[in-house]
């Protein structure tokens, strides 16, 4: 039975605290919401954030003998009691696992029934959050406004006596001759006694195979484990190494005469994923991840549809990209799914944003069991990471006009310090993860520094040119400290998508005024409009020099990056690459161009240069194609009004590799503009242009707010 539609909805308060589960209440007052849905989608309580009691009566008659019935939620944002006819059938903490509630003997007792549920969201509560929603209500890519509800659908099932209650599906081990599958079952028996488990495995080309098992249950909860072995199976690829077969698979536990009580069904793919210090092997294939950070999908992550998630995702693989980090949540099932159609590996994060409070140790570890119970099976997920930033937020850069900037020691020292978050919590988590699944790399934190005995415990945060330095300075600052970029996880700075600012700079929610007020100072523009397009161009500026720095540092020691973010989530700003309505912004076209199979980059020149100061910029090519190029003919070329420097290099281009070409040395001529480098690469019929731009002063000149970034 579909329990989906219009419930009523009130906000707790004192006097509903008991009476709103009482099946005698009368709410017919209450307001008229939606079931999958969030109570914020109903315009008198779009701000209200909660607790919430939801209430739907229903009729429904006891199951047939020798049937249980069950009530189901699939999902419920994020902490809730569940009542049926004034009985509390138990509680939920983990906002995207399914729950289930044997609801067989309530049902004998009447044909008239009562829901009611009591959701709380208080994730933006000040101090340490007790909801674990991550980036639904905390961090950058948060939406405004409180996500709570029941957000996916809710029925009653029926089973024979012996019920699934949870169930996982591993890829323990793939390669060409053989893959193996690991279950893993809880089962609810009404009775100890024998059951029979039919596994079904069908691959892409139609071929079937399995088995039968026969088990002794014990009445109560049980838990079987079994493995599978496929033979000379199809592997699962990411789409810049290959196909992307799928196989059905399948389970039915069923009496000893055959008759079926329960099944569960998944659509999986085989593969193995090593994620060693941050280099990433699939298959046993070295890959450069190229990768983006995605936000939830809106406020309203019941509202997101199929089609609009394909979209976002084909985006992301249209730019070149091999992998999305669901940064901070779950996301819906369906774009895992996606995923594992597209070929982009998954990076998932739990939802822990931030420091949690200490109380949330038991749902802390319960989401992170759920975690691999719901996606374990998508050949996509290839990393966990049990928390983002838990010491919090680097320190951002403060307006100039109200504080002066904080020591560099405050900053990494955020970074380092012990807490709770970083020393409890978080190898707590990491035990968990790797527990429930042996089969994938767990990174215990993001955005924190590596400490002398946590090298591969975390990507690193580094946001220069954005909350500190300047863009330019990643490669030095990796080329002093290399360690820092093994995976640099967050790339990128906010732009704004509204023209008509005043001159006192943004103030959409989560807009960082420090940094505008630095790197693009709204009143360096006559307008607002102005002032728009240069945050814009800033961004993409920005993105594509920083992405070429971690493309030449491929494999020695880069093994990816990720960019912050793929899209907005408010209206008129942030670091999205494509604005809140998805339509791309400048710096989503730098990322295509810096994210091709081939690449020619140089050294960044310095933003101004003095004549007859000299340069030396060293010139490389990058591939990630699986076979080798050439011959291949590289040209570097000088600029300044008629004067011309010009170097020609040819060779071959290996396999997935970064090749050092040679080096540009020039001395500046006495004279002053735009001196412009241009490079080429040309083999067969591909043909592939760069260029970098830096501006010749006088000496004693010096650059204006308007001009801190090189143009590109």
């Amino acid at each position: 039975m579909d329990l989906s539609g219009l419930w009523r909805a009130a906000v707790r308060t004192p006097q509903l605290e008991a009476a709103g589960v009482d099946p005698d209440l009368d709410d017919s007052g209450w307001e008229t919401v939606g079931v999958p849905g969030h109570w914020g989608q109903a315009a008198a309580m779009a701000d209200e954030s909660g607790p919430v009691i939801y209430r739907r009566r229903f009729t429904l008659a006891p199951p047939a003998e020798g049937r249980r019935a069950w009530l189901r939620f699939d999902g419920i944002l994020s902490e809730a009691e569940v009542w049926l006819d004034g009985n509390l059938l138990g509680d939920s903490g983990v906002y995207f696992a399914a729950h289930r509630f044997d609801i067989t003997s309530i049902l004998a007792e009447q044909h008239d029934h009562l829901l009611a549920v009591e959701v709380a969201c208080d994730g933006d509560r000040p101090g340490a959050k007790r909801s674990i929603t991550g980036s639904l209500q905390a961090g950058p890519l948060a939406p405004p406004g409180s996500p709570g509800g029941i957000w996916r659908p809710v029925g009653v099932d029926t089973t024979g006596p012996v019920a699934i209650l949870r169930a996982r599906l591993l890829c323990t081990r793939a390669t060409e001759a053989e893959a193996e599958l690991q279950f893993r079952v809880v089962l609810d028996a009404a009775e100890a006694g024998q059951i029979r488990i039919d596994t079904s495995i069908t691959a892409p080309d139609g071929t079937t195979a399995g088995g039968v098992a026969h088990h002794d249950v014990a009445s109560g909860e049980n838990r079987l484990e079994w493995t599978s072995v496929i033979p000379r199976p199809h592997l699962w690829w990411p789409a810049a190494l290959g196909p992307q077969p799928r196989y059905e698979v399948s389970i039915a536990v069923r009496s000893l005469d055959g008759t079926l009580s329960d099944r569960r069904h998944w659509r999986t793919g085989l593969r193995t994923v090593e994620v060693d210090d941050f280099q990433w092997k699939i298959n046993g294939e070295r890959l450069f991840a190229k990768g983006v950070a995605v936000g939830p999908h809106s406020r309203f992550l019941a509202t997101a549809e199929r089609d609009d998630l394909r979209h976002e995702l084909q985006l992301a693989r249209d730019a070149g990209l091999d992998l999305i980090r669901v940064h901070g949540h779950v996301s819906r099932p369906e774009l895992y799914d996606l995923a594992d159609d597209l070929g982009l590996l998954v990076w998932q994060d739990l939802p822990l944003v931030g420091s949690y409070a200490t109380r949330t140790r038991a749902t802390a570890r319960a989401v992170a069991r759920a975690a691999v119970d719901e996606l374990g099976h998508h050949p996509s997920v290839a990393l966990w990471c049990a928390h983002d930033e838990p010491n919090g937020p680097p320190l951002p850069v403060p307006d100039p006009a109200e504080s002066p900037a904080p020591r560099l020691g405050r900053r990494l020292g955020r970074h380092l310090a012990p807490s709770w978050n970083r020393s409890v919590l978080d190898p707590l988590l990491r035990r968990e993860l790797r527990s429930a699944d042996p089969t994938r790399s767990v990174v215990t934190r993001s955005g924190a520094l590596p400490g002398l005995l946590e090298l591969r415990d975390s990507d690193t945060h580094l946001w220069l040119g954005w909350r500190t330095g300047r863009p330019e300075d990643l490669a030095d600052l990796l080329k002093r400290w290399p360690r820092l970029g093994a995976f640099v996880g967050a790339i990128g700075s906010q732009s704004a998508t509204i023209d008509d600012w005043p001159a006192d700079a943004p103030a959409w929610p989560t807009a960082e005024r420090g940094a505008f007020e630095r790197y693009v100072p709204r009143g360096a523009y006559a307008d607002g409009q102005a002032w728009s397009a240069a945050t814009r161009a800033y961004q993409a500026d920005l993105i594509q020099a920083q992405i070429e720095t971690m493309r030449r540092l491929k494999y020695a020691p880069a093994g990816g990056f990720c960019v912050m973010a793929l899209f907005d989530a408010e209206p008129d700003g942030g670091f999205g690459l494509l604005d809140h309505d998805r339509i791309p912004k400048p710096a989503y076209d730098a990322l295509v161009e810096a994210c091709r199979p081939v690449i020619v980059v140089a050294d960044s020149p310095p933003p101004i240069v003095t004549p007859d100061e000299q340069l030396s910029l060293a010139v490389h090519a990058v591939s990630d194609l699986r076979h080798e190029i050439g011959p291949v003919r590289v040209t570097a070329r000088a600029r300044l009004h008629d004067w011309m420097v010009e170097r020609h290099w040819i060779g071959q281009l290996p396999a997935d590799s970064c090749a050092y070409i040679g080096s540009l040395d020039l001395q500046i001529p006495p004279r002053t503009g735009a001196l412009t480098i241009e490079l080429e690469l040309e083999s067969g019929d591909r043909y592939l242009t760069n260029h970098y731009q830096t501006v010749v002063i006088p000496p004693s000149e010096s650059m204006t707010p308007a001009t801190r970034h090189r143009p590109r």
